[in-house]
Order: structure tokens, then C-alpha cells, then sequence
């Protein structure tokens, strides 16, 4: 095989895996639901205590959505988009 052609087929877009596809999903529902309970919990008043709070629930919002961001990334690149690409289907 010509060296160009083995270069060709290094670089070749390759199918996705049925696990590749579950474990992404698994990854943006839980990311979803990890987001949108912290966020509720972040906005709910404060209650008067002495009790220290143990979790900073903004800064759980801010990581369950970057969690959720990556994981959509991922899912795009199984998709087939390419960054390089400006965003271009490329099959």
C-alpha cells in the first residue's frame, strides 16, 4: 500500500461503537440532571442557620455544565462534525 493511501486510511472517519454511543448518552443525561437540580438547588433562599453549607451548588451547576458541553462535543464528533472543518458534515 502506497504511503499516501496508508495516510488516507490512518486519518479515514471511522464508525461509531453501540458503547461509544452509550456511554455518551449516559454521560449527557446525567449531566443534564446533575445541572438542572443544582441549579434549582443554587436558587432556592438560604435558610438560617448555624450549619456550615458542605456544597457550593453554583459552582455544582458550572461543572455539570461543562460535564454536559464536553460530552455534547463528543457526541458531535461521533456524529461526523468536524472542527476543522468549520462546523462541515463530513461523512
Amino acid at each position: 500500500m502506497p504511503q499516501a493511501a496508508q495516510l488516507a486510511a490512518a486519518f479515514a472517519p471511522r464508525q461509531a461503537t453501540a458503547m461509544e454511543w452509550t456511554l455518551t448518552l449516559v454521560v449527557i443525561g446525567i449531566g443534564l440532571v446533575i445541572t438542572a437540580f443544582a441549579a434549582w438547588k443554587s436558587g432556592q433562599p438560604k435558610k438560617d442557620s448555624l450549619k456550615a453549607r458542605w456544597i457550593s451548588w453554583p459552582l455544582v451547576t458550572v461543572i455539570g455544565g461543562g460535564v454536559l458541553m464536553l460530552a455534547l462535543i463528543h457526541m458531535a464528533s461521533l456524529l461526523g462534525v468536524n472542527a476543522n472543518s468549520g462546523g462541515r458534515y463530513l461523512p
